[in-house]
Formats: structure tokens, sequence, C-alpha cells
């Protein structure tokens, strides 16, 4: 089982580092020499070796990896430049030992001008990395915005300069790398959000040392869907419907019918053994001729919804609920069935514009917002929310407990079961339709009813919801997709015991140390 990927927030790689230090495995500089090695190599593996090398330097730690590159490529015969965005007054003590490397093996310095001209070759990106605490400096800010102009591919040390390594907030600007090479270990601000944008492929450098034996702690880790698809549910010879559970889908007001329809579909495909719609009555034709093994009951009551309260594994409420007083009633309804209650879409909304969000607290739960739903839970603005996506599903899983499945591009999941964040690899912009949210939440309700916790069936659901997209765009066939194309992916995934990643955007290094 290929383990999952772990994450570390800033302080703690440094921490990581000192120990190394301290154990005698690397100094200080022997570390960034193998980082300056492992730029190059993986430069040269991906896009083969350059005509000609320009390499941009800050005056840190992350412009002396840029330094020490310029050495290994001018002894490669790669015809290198340095262009430098400071002169060496406050330059940190290893970049400017790098640069003094630089001037006695005749490497060209030049200072950084707009008029400076790129005609071919690669860019290395060595301006800020990790190291960035606020929005980059008015230089900065220039050289980033020439970088991103040149028509030539563009390699990030460590962190794409002007994304923060902790948050993946971009300040205003940021170099658009086609490679990132993360040092030590994973950052949690290249796998989520905005600078996702940013980072092109990712590859982990991790020089060949088990960082996790020299770490208290770590912050998260990438999820791996290989590793989980053994959670998926035994079927027994004897097996009939009720032994893989009920899920009820409990949406659709007038206008909205489809989205439960929706919903109910991704149950029934990972394996529910019967799903129940309750909807309005003007909507039961509709999901009947659609899904005629789903039972469908119209319901414009209290008392009508009360009865099928009960003998459900799972419950999933929101898709399509609307915000009328029908859909308050359903909710309030629901909300007291003893099961777990995968909440979403408008069931999100009107617990957040009323006083619902107390009775989740003794709840099995699972919320799944994105970041518009996730800034009215939270009473303020979705670019809050994008700005440190991490801060925001830890403080959503706090105030209303159980599972907080955050949507978006590197979707994240917090629980009460783990202190750690996870975070989804896959995915790309094929799920961004209607009705995909809807089945992402029918497909976790389907896991819960066939017996797995709500965090397996979190996990499980967001995996194989996410790699669904991706094996369709593998194929060819993203562009133009709808939420249902993705179940006969899903199926595929389902009844596989290991599938093949096409596209994961993160890698670990081949690099070789000692």
């Amino acid at each position: 089982m290929k383990k999952n990927h772990l994450i570390f927030k800033t302080d703690q790689i440094q921490a990581i580092e000192k120990k190394i230090f301290s154990a005698g495995i690397f100094s200080p500089q022997r570390l960034m020499e193998l980082a300056a090695k492992s730029v190059i190599e993986n430069l040269i593996l991906t896009f083969g070796k350059p005509s000609a090398l320009s390499i941009f330097c800050g005056r840190g730690n992350n412009g002396a990896d840029g330094y020490l590159c310029s050495i290994i490529s001018h002894e490669m015969g790669i015809p290198t430049t340095v262009i430098e965005t400071q002169n060496d007054r406050n330059m940190a003590e290893y970049a400017r030992l790098a640069r003094d490397k630089c001037k006695k093996n005749g490497i060209k310095l030049i200072p950084f001008n707009k008029d400076f001209c790129i005609d071919s070759g690669i860019i290395i990106d060595a301006l800020v990395g990790s190291g960035l605490r606020d929005i980059p400096r008015d230089e900065t800010r220039d050289i980033i915005e020439f970088i991103n102009k040149q028509n030539a591919p563009i390699v990030s040390i460590d962190v794409p300069s002007g994304v923060t390594a902790n948050s993946g907030h971009v300040h205003l600007i940021a170099v658009k790398a086609d490679l990132t090479i993360c040092m030590i270990a994973l950052k949690p601000g290249l796998t989520s959000g905005e600078a996702k944008n940013y980072c092109g492929k990712v590859i982990i450098e991790d020089f060949g040392i088990k960082v996790d034996d020299f770490a208290d702690t770590h912050f998260g880790e990438l999820l791996e869907i290989n590793g989980l698809l053994k959670l998926l549910p035994e079927r027994r010879q004897t097996a009939h419907k009720y032994n893989s559970g009920i899920c009820l889908v409990v949406g659709g007001d007038y206008g909205y019918g489809g989205a439960p329809i929706i919903a109910s579909e991704g149950s029934m495909r990972v394996g529910a053994g019967l799903t129940r719609i309750v909807t309005r009555p003007a909507h039961v034709a509709a999901c009947l001729s659609r899904n005629p093994e789903c039972l469908v009951n119209g319901v414009e009551s209290i008392q009508e919804a009360q009865q099928f309260t009960k003998k459900v594994n799972a419950v999933v409420i929101g898709p399509g609920l609307g915000k009328s007083s029908w859909s308050e009633q359903m909710l309030k309804v629901f909300l007291e069935v003893n099961v777990p209650i995968i909440l979403d879409a408008d069931a999100l909304n009107l617990i957040s514009d009323g006083n619902l969000g107390s009775l989740l607290r003794d709840k099995r739960t699972i919320l799944t917002p994105h970041s518009g739903e996730a800034a009215r839970l939270l009473g303020c603005t979705t670019k809050e929310i994008d700005k440190d996506r991490f801060s925001a599903v830890r403080e959503l899983q706090k105030i209303y407990g159980g599972t907080v499945l955050l949507k978006g591009s590197g979707s994240l999941l917090c629980s009460d079961q783990s202190d750690k964040i996870f975070v989804c690899p896959y995915g790309n912009p094929s799920l961004a339709t209607a009705g995909s949210g809807d089945l992402l939440s029918g497909m976790i309700g389907g896991f819960i009813s066939q017996g797995l916790s709500e965090n397996h069936s979190s996990v499980l659901g967001l995996l194989i919801h996410s790699f669904a997209a991706n094996v369709a765009r593998y194929e060819k066939l993203d562009r133009g997709m709808i939420a249902t194309d993705l179940l006969s992916y899903v199926r595929r995934i389902i009844n596989s015991t290991e599938v093949v990643v096409p596209d994961d955007n993160f890698s670990n290094s081949g690099m070789k140390v000692g």
C-alpha cells in the first residue's frame, strides 16, 4: 500500500532541518547543494537539457539554492545567467556564500532590469520560496510579472514566489510555475485552493530521508486512492438489499427536482442496497422515470415526512432543498434522525441563515460546503475562506462538529477523529458543473448505508468522485462533462482493486543521496 504524503507547515520543516543538522546527516550547506542538484536533475528529466538557464535569485536561502543551481548548470556546459534581485546588502549568510562561489566560477551575474531579454531556455525562480510572509516587495513584484510574461518553462524552488507556503494564498501576484521542486516535505499551500494555479507539477525531494523519523508531528496528509480502495465493504454471496443498507435523499423543492435524482444515483452506484427520495409531490413522476430502482415519496407536511425517518442507515439532505418554509420543515424533521446525516447545498444555507446550527453538535454529521457555503456558515466572505482554506475547514469543524469536507481544488477533510487535515490530490475543472456536489453527497450516503464510518465514507466518496474526473480527462472526455457522466467512471473504479493514477500532480523525486 502506498503511504500518504505527509504535509508539514514551514515551522515544522525548520524543526526537522535542525534535527537533521544536529544528527550530522547533512550540514546546511550540503543540504542546499543537494537541493540545487535535485532542481537541475528534475528540470532536465522533465524538459530535457536546456539551451540556456536564466536563474532569478533573491537574497534569502531560496536565492542561495538558485546560486548553487547556476554552478551545477555552468559545470554541465549550459549557458547560465543569474539575474539578481538585490545587491549584497542584507543578504542571508548562505546566499552570500553561494553568490561568492558563483563569482569565483565566472558565472554571469547581472542586476534585474525590465529590458532584460530571455531568448530561449528555461527559467528558475529562486526569489522567495517558502519564506514569504507578506505582499512581495515592489521590485520582486516587477520580476514576477516579468517572469510570467516569458515564453519559457518556469521551475520554482520549494514554493512559487508569491505563494504563501502554509495557506496557498497568493499575495497580488505569484510566479506561474510549470514545475515546483518542494524540498524536504510537502507544504500545505501547494495542495489546495488558488495556489494550484501556480505550482504546475510538484516533485517532493526528501533527499532519501525518512522525514517522519525527525518530526514531532505533521500538519496533514495527502490522500492516495489505492491504499483506501480496500475499505470498500465486502459483499457476501448470500447478501440481500437490506444488508447493503438504506440511504434516504431529501430535497427537490419546486424548480430543483433534478438534484435529488443525481444524489440518488450516486448512492445507488456505490452500492447502497436501497435508496429512497423524499421530495415535493410534483417531482415524483420525474424521479421514477429517471430512476425506477428508487423508492420515491412526495411529501408536503411534517407529518407526511416523519413516516420516513425510521429504518434508514444514512440521510442526505440538501440537494435542491431550497429555502422555503417546506425546506426548513424538512430539515428540522430529518435532523432528528439518529443516523449519520450528510448536509449539502441549501441545508447548509438554511443552517447559516437560522438557528439550526446548535442542533448539529450532538449529531453524526458530514458537512460538504464549497467556499461560498463555508463563508455563510462562518459569517465571513468567500475571499476570506479562500485566503486560508485550511483554517476555514478547521474552524467549521470546531463550530459544527462531526466531519467537514470543504470542496474545491484540493478538497479538504477535517473530522473529530483526527487533528490532521486530509487533502484530496485529484480532480479538475470538469467537476465545476451543476449536480457535481449532489452526486458526491449521494455517494457518501451510499457508503455510510453499507456500514462504513462517516470518516471512511467521506474519504472514499471524495477520492473516487475526484479520481473519476481525472480518468475522464485522461480519456479526453472531460470538456462538456455533466455530473452524471461521472457515474460510469465511478462504477469502474469501485470494481477495481487498484487503479493507475493517470495524472497525479504530486510525486517523489527519484534522486538518490549518498
